[in-house]
């Protein structure tokens, strides 16, 4: 079955137990409400590592909520909830890549505390998340694929925090857009992938 950003697939999470469910809306709810928090600060202190990681956030909501909408429905429309949450993030990602351009152009300096103070939140939301799927991460791969897919944005965040101290102690702008930049192409390269999947089960015959 198409695989959402983290590889957790939307007929993986009709198996979920209640308990799983409720962790997995949990942590839908922690990414949606850092996704708004990052964005807006990222904006604001011109660092194109928040935005990104901001995305993430919402990529990794969008693909839980398409997931649990999809709950119990036919293959085909799994199918298409998966391509439609590739899309999006194949949007989101070209949209960060545009932002990035313009404040490379422009030169623009991040605010290196808000990078920090900003990151080291999104850090401790990522590892609630973490924590709240630790206890079901060996009970199937999908819930462990999860589980790691909130432990590595934790790492990303950990990058953006020391991009933020190179920046506060050079004072030059590039350690933000590199972090940034990385996570655009990992973005884009994993919706690709999704998209070429999605699509290829969606010209599957439909079952009778």
């Amino acid at each position: 079955m198409t695989d959402s950003c983290c590889g957790c697939s939307a007929s993986d999470l009709s198996q979920a137990s209640g308990a799983q469910r409720r962790a997995l809306i949990i942590a839908l709810a922690i990414n949606a409400f850092m996704f708004v928090a990052e964005m807006s600060i990222g904006l604001w202190g011109h660092s194109s590592a928040l935005q990104a990681d901001s995305v993430d956030m919402l990529i990794d909501a969008v693909g839980l909520g398409i997931g649990l909408f999809a709950l119990n429905r036919t293959p085909r429309a799994r199918a298409r909830a998966g391509f439609a949450n590739a899309f999006i993030e194949l949007v989101l990602a070209a949209g960060i890549g545009a932002q990035l351009i313009h404040q490379i152009v422009i030169g623009a300096l991040p605010v290196a505390t808000f990078m920090i103070g900003m990151g080291t939140v999104a850090l401790l939301a990522n590892l609630a998340s973490a924590g709240l799927l630790m206890r079901y991460r060996h009970e199937d791969i999908n819930m462990r694929a999860m589980w790691l897919c909130t432990r590595n944005d934790a790492i990303g965040n950990a990058a953006t925090i020391g991009a933020g101290v190179v920046v506060l102690v050079a004072g030059v702008p590039w350690p933000d857009w590199i972090v940034g930049a990385l996570v655009v192409l990992l973005f884009a390269y994993t919706a690709i992938g999704v998209l070429r999947e999605a699509w290829g089960e969606l010209r599957l015959p439909q079952e009778a």
